[in-house]
């Protein structure tokens, strides 16, 4: 796996939301011409730098603006510009869930302290390995993987989302029309390559691999995951044991010599880290205050 770079932004306590709030209050006190307080140029902002020009048999002095000489409020106002475009396509994938959700609130709130202190570590240390998040329906395994895109989005990192019962009735709907739907194959095909251009890649729920339907479209995912040595944050109700075990049962009617020999030795070959989540009862946001 290519490890990613150590995140800048601090990720036990930035969302999408608290971040622009904090990049609006930046913007309240940030100068709009040259650093007062900078030894490396005159009252004007120009330090005199010496060109290698020859001219009158002695070295021209140009004039240069120092680079402590910037507008930090319109730097600001791009940053915030850009964080709206990316809250908008937040909003797009999530549907205006949890968009204030921090790590730390999370951990309040599920009373999962342990799980987010290995989480922040994860985070820490870079993502050299993939990740692999269990836990029964409730117990904030989607809630999780909306705060670390929004993680990765402030550090630059871009994350592709995949919800995997949607991949999978993609490949539903493509079976049941005898494949002429040319539209929906260029979909699926457009999901499986945008995996190119994300350095991380998250799968809700993949404990439907191995449906019959998708079987195909998985494997084609996880080759080129596995080729281009992509990470890898997945979500499921079953242990990573049971998965596997799940895709070797003998009884399934969906091809499963076909399922056994490609697919699990393409989910084989990653390298997890295995969180579990367990459940709680979830803080009112009243007790959370």
């Amino acid at each position: 796996m290519k490890r990613m770079l150590k995140l800048q932004i601090a990720d036990s306590s930035y969302c999408l939301l608290s971040y622009k709030k904090y990049l609006e209050e930046l913007k309240k006190i940030s100068r709009d011409g040259k650093d007062p307080y900078c030894t490396k140029c005159d009252e004007d902002g120009f330090v005199k730098h010496t060109n290698s020009e020859i001219f009158s048999a002695r070295k021209n002095l140009v004039p240069i603006m120092c680079h402590c000489v910037s507008d930090e409020k319109t730097k600001i106002n791009r940053k915030i510009e850009e964080l709206d475009k990316i809250i908008k396509k937040y909003n797009d994938l999530f549907n205006n869930l949890d968009n204030d959700m921090t790590l730390n609130i999370f951990a309040d709130r599920f009373n999962n302290q342990k799980l987010v202190s290995s989480i922040k570590k994860y985070l820490e240390l870079g993502s050299m390995n993939s990740l692999y998040i269990e836990g029964e329906s409730g117990t904030g395994k989607t809630t999780m993987l909306k705060i670390l895109w929004q993680i990765y989005a402030i550090n630059d990192i871009k994350a592709l989302y995949m919800k995997a019962s949607i991949f999978e009735d993609m490949h539903k709907n493509l079976f049941n029309k005898n494949a002429q739907d040319r539209d929906l194959k260029s979909s699926i095909d457009a999901k499986i390559e945008n995996i190119k251009f994300a350095d991380i890649i998250m799968i809700d729920d993949i404990d439907s691999v191995g449906f019959h339907y998708a079987v195909e479209g998985y494997y084609k995912l996880f080759d080129k995951i596995r080729a281009l040595e992509k990470t890898v944050i997945l979500t499921s109700n079953k242990s990573y044991i049971g998965l596997m075990n799940s895709l070797n049962i003998k009884t399934r009617k969906d091809n499963i010599e076909e399922i056994k020999g490609r697919l699990t030795s393409r989910l084989k070959n990653l390298n997890i880290i295995e969180l579990e989540m367990q459940k709680f009862e979830i803080k009112s946001d009243k007790l959370a205050s």
